[in-house]
C-alpha cells in the first residue's frame, strides 16, 4: 500500500470511529457531516471524498459495527466454551451479555440498535441486518447446542434478547427493573431446562401497585384539536421516534398555532407521553384487547398462528402489524430514556407488566392446550416484540408456522 493510500485508510478509520462515538451519544438520525468533521478536525469535503454522500458513510459505519459485533460474540463465547451449563451459570451469562451490550463503550451495539428501528432503509441495510441477526442467532445456537435439550432455543433467545437489550439500556441500574427482569429471565432459563414455572411474585406486585394508563382520547370529540394533536404526535413518533416530535412539527401537521399544545398539556414531555399511549391504544387489534373480551373462545393452534402472524406483518399496502408498531415504539422510548432520564418511568411502565395483557386474555386467544402462566406470557411477549423489530428491519416477518413452533417451545402444553 502506498503512503497516500495508507493515509487515506487511516483517515477513513478515524472518521468511522468518531462517527460511531457520535451515534452512541446522539443517535444515527442526528449524525451530521458538519458535527463529524468538527470531531475529527477535518473538512466535510474530506469526508465526502472518502465516503461519497452521507449514505456511503452510514454503510461504512454499519459494516464496521457488524465486524466489531461479530468479534465481540466470538470473544464472549470463547471465554466460556469449556464450562458446563447450569441454571445459575446460564442466567449469569445472559445477564453479563445484556450488561456489556448496554454499556457506554459498546458503540457498535448502538449502531445496530439504531439501524434496527430506522424508519427508512435501503437494500444494503436490510441485507446487513439479516446477516447480523443470523450471526447473533448462530452464536447462541452453537453455544447452547452443547446441551442437546437446549439446541432449539438459540433463535428464540436471540429474539428475546433484542427487546430486553433496549430495556436494559434505558433502565439498567433501577432496582425495580432489575428485579422484574431477573424474575423473567429466571423463568425462561427454568423452562429451557425443563422445570415448571413458579409464581411471578415481583411482576405481579409491580402490576398491582401501578396505575394503568387510560387511552388519552377517552371522552374527546372526533374533531377536537386535542385529538388531532395526539394523532399527529403518534404518527410522528412511529415514523421518527420520540426525539423527532416538536411543538412546531405537530402544530404544523395539524395546522394550528404553537400555543395549542401548551393550552392542553402542562409541558411538551407530557404531550409526548400521551401521544405514545395513543399510538399503543389506537392500533391494538380487537382480538388482543383484553379490555373488551369477545367471549368467542380460543382458536385452534393454526388459527392462533394466523392471528398472531398479522401482528408481525411488515408494510405493504396495509399498515404494519400491531407488534411491529408497538415493539418499535418501545425501542424508540427506550432509546430516548437512555439519553433523557425523564423518560425512564415511561419505559418502566412499558416493561414492568410485559405479557400482562396476553396473560389476562389467554382464554380468549390462546389454544386450550397451552398453560400460559404469567412467566410464560412474559417470555412470549418479549420474544414476539424482538421478532417484530428484526422482521421489520429485514423485511422477513415470522410466518404462522414459526409462531406455532415458538409457542410450543416457550409455553408448556399438552397434546390436544
Amino acid at each position: 500500500m502506498t503512503s497516500a493510500a495508507s493515509s487515506r485508510s487511516i483517515d477513513a478509520d478515524r472518521i468511522v470511529a468518531a462517527a460511531m462515538t457520535l451515534v452512541a451519544e446522539a443517535g444515527l438520525d442526528r449524525l451530521t457531516l458538519r458535527d463529524l468533521a468538527q470531531a475529527v478536525g477535518k473538512s466535510t469535503t474530506v469526508i465526502v471524498n472518502l465516503f461519497g454522500a452521507r449514505a456511503g458513510l452510514i454503510e461504512a459505519i454499519a459494516a464496521t459495527a457488524f465486524e466489531q459485533d461479530s468479534a465481540y460474540h466470538d470473544a464472549f463465547f470463547a471465554d466460556v466454551q469449556g464450562l458446563a451449563l447450569s441454571r445459575d451459570g446460564l442466567i449469569a451469562l445472559i445477564h453479563r451479555y445484556l450488561r456489556e451490550r448496554a454499556g457506554a463503550s459498546a458503540s457498535f451495539v448502538r449502531v445496530w440498535e439504531d439501524l434496527l428501528i430506522a424508519h427508512e432503509r435501503d437494500d444494503f441495510t436490510a441485507s446487513l441486518l439479516e446477516r447480523w441477526e443470523a450471526m447473533r442467532r448462530d452464536a447462541w445456537t452453537a453455544y447452547l447446542r452443547r446441551t442437546p435439550d437446549l439446541s432449539a432455543y438459540g433463535g428464540v433467545l436471540s429474539a428475546y434478547l433484542v427487546i430486553e437489550q433496549f430495556y436494559i439500556g434505558a433502565l439498567g441500574g433501577r432496582a425495580d427493573y432489575e428485579m422484574i427482569a431477573a424474575e423473567g429471565l429466571g423463568g425462561l432459563v427454568d423452562h429451557m431446562l425443563g422445570h415448571g414455572d413458579g409464581e411471578a411474585r415481583v411482576t405481579e406486585s409491580y402490576v398491582a401497585a401501578m396505575v394503568i394508563p387510560k387511552p388519552p382520547i377517552d371522552g374527546l370529540e372526533p374533531e377536537s384539536s386535542r385529538l388531532k394533536l395526539l394523532e399527529a404526535g403518534a404518527d410522528q413518533i412511529l415514523i421518527g421516534g420520540v426525539a423527532s416530535v416538536t411543538n412546531r412539527s405537530v402544530s404544523t401537521a395539524v395546522g394550528t398555532s404553537t400555543s395549542t399544545i401548551a393550552y392542553h398539556w402542562s409541558d411538551m414531555r407530557r404531550f409526548i407521553i400521551d401521544a405514545v399511549w395513543h399510538a399503543v391504544f389506537r392500533d391494538i387489534p380487537g382480538y388482543l384487547d383484553f379490555r373488551h373480551p369477545t367471549r368467542k373462545g380460543p382458536p385452534d393452534l393454526p388459527g392462533w398462528g394466523e392471528l398472531m402472524a398479522r401482528t408481525l406483518r411488515v408494510g405493504g399496502a396495509e399498515r404494519d402489524g400491531f407488534y411491529v408498531i408497538y415493539a418499535r415504539l418501545i425501542a424508540q422510548v427506550c432509546r430516548q430514556a437512555r439519553r433523557d432520564p425523564a423518560y425512564q418511568d415511561l419505559a418502566m411502565i412499558l416493561r414492568g407488566p410485559e405479557g400482562g395483557g396476553t396473560h389476562v386474555n389467554r382464554a380468549e386467544l390462546w389454544p386450550a392446550q397451552f398453560d400460559l402462566t404469567r412467566l410464560a406470557a412474559t417470555r412470549f411477549a418479549l420474544w414476539i416484540k424482538g421478532s417484530a423489530i428484526v422482521g421489520a428491519a429485514t423485511g422477513r416477518s415470522a410466518p404462522s408456522t414459526q409462531l406455532q413452533e415458538v409457542a410450543e417451545i416457550l409455553v408448556a402444553h399438552h397434546q390436544s
